[in-house]
């Protein structure tokens, strides 16, 4: 891994002290505390939990965890999973062991930047694949097509795309992964927000199940407001490749806490409890900036899944730094390549967010 550059969004959250009295800035579900977490637990659940050696854990994660990975698929069994400490080092062990000086990598505009940025500390070429907001955000093939050559190793999509909340349904992800079959490149699809529709009847597909060659990568933090416990996973049907993320696992994390991987399968098990929170949120939410959009002049794709939207504003920087001035986080758009839109989060309580939507009114020139 050669020099790498700072990895502006976390250094901009980190910079965010003290906390903002209305945060819009996050990308996931609320979080949820220890005791409300346990709650949902049935006595032998809560029972293995009280059991759980403060040891070493297994370095893929406990059999329990994986499996109940694997049961939220429809075709892949705990050997297709390595948990890894957070989404973060499951795709830093992705381009670790998949991408090298030379190679190309081919990434959506907007996306979370952690596959561009460890990507170039590799020593390898990224291309963008940009997502046009005339057309909703939507992947559009056509785009990505010219940009595959011989030195293409991966293409990485986020699904649903986050910040944007745009999704690639089954007809869009079998013409994708038709186009990288004929020349062997790897599909590195970051699911962490897959469960937040907003849509209850839509179930996105997972690229794992797809193609041979494509990673899933999923968490308990977006989805679940369980970013504290640090459990991430890759999904894979090649056992191989599992085999080799496993293999450079040694010498990073070694494994997940086992505090945290016990917490995780009671959180999986009563995944629809959890999950129902942040999307009815999601959608309360979306409700009132629509109505804002209506009232002025703040326009938006309507997010398909996910929990953020992709707003444009005039003047967005300086809007972001009015708000910031009244406590007000909303996540600046220059940080995903796109300084004439903000970042806002629409999971949280519905009655801090119409706060900081009113805020965000105000803050309109």
């Amino acid at each position: 891994m050669g020099q790498i550059a700072p990895f502006e969004l976390e250094r901009w959250f980190a910079a965010q002290t003290p906390r903002a009295r209305i945060d819009l800035a996050g990308s996931g579900a609320p979080p949820l505390r220890l005791p409300e977490l346990l709650a949902l637990a049935t006595p032998e659940e809560r029972a293995c939990f009280d059991d759980v050696s403060l040891s070493y854990g297994p370095p893929g994660g406990s059999g329990g965890l994986r499996e109940a990975i694997a049961a939220r698929t429809e075709s892949l069994g705990s050997e297709h999973v390595l948990v890894s400490c957070g989404a973060i080092e499951a795709l830093h062990l992705l381009i670790a062991t998949l991408v090298g000086p030379g190679d190309e990598v081919v990434v959506q505009q907007p996306m979370y930047g952690a596959v561009a940025g460890l990507a170039r500390a590799r020593g390898a070429r990224v291309m963008t694949w940009h997502l046009r907001a005339d057309r909703s955000f939507r992947a559009e093939l056509a785009d990505l097509a010219p940009l595959l050559t011989d030195r293409t190793r991966l293409v990485a999509i986020t699904q649903p795309n986050a910040p944007t909340g745009s999704v690639l349904d089954a007809a869009a992800l079998a013409e994708l992964v038709g186009l990288l079959v004929p020349r062997g490149i790897w599909l590195l699809s970051d699911e962490v927000y897959r469960d937040l529709v907003l849509d209850l009847g839509a179930r996105l597909p997972q690229a794992a199940e797809w193609y041979e060659r494509a990673i899933s990568i999923g968490d308990v933090a977006k989805p679940f407001g369980l970013g504290g416990l640090r459990i991430g996973w890759a999904l894979t049907r090649d056992i191989g490749l599992v085999r080799r993320l496993a293999a450079l696992r040694d010498y990073t994390t070694l494994s997940v806490p086992t505090v945290s991987d016990a917490l995780a399968r009671i959180a999986l098990a009563h995944a629809d409890r959890i999950l129902e929170r942040a999307r009815r949120n999601a959608r309360t939410n979306l409700g009132e900036l629509t109505g804002l959009a209506r009232r002025g002049p703040v326009s938006f794709a309507p997010p398909q899944a996910g929990a953020t939207a992709f707003i444009r504003v005039p003047d967005a920087a300086v809007v972001q730094r009015r708000l910031a001035d009244r406590g007000v986080a909303l996540v600046p758009g220059s940080l995903f390549g796109d300084p004439e839109r903000l970042r806002i989060g629409l999971a949280g309580a519905p009655d801090e967010f119409a706060i900081g939507l009113g805020e965000l009114e105000a803050a309109l020139p």
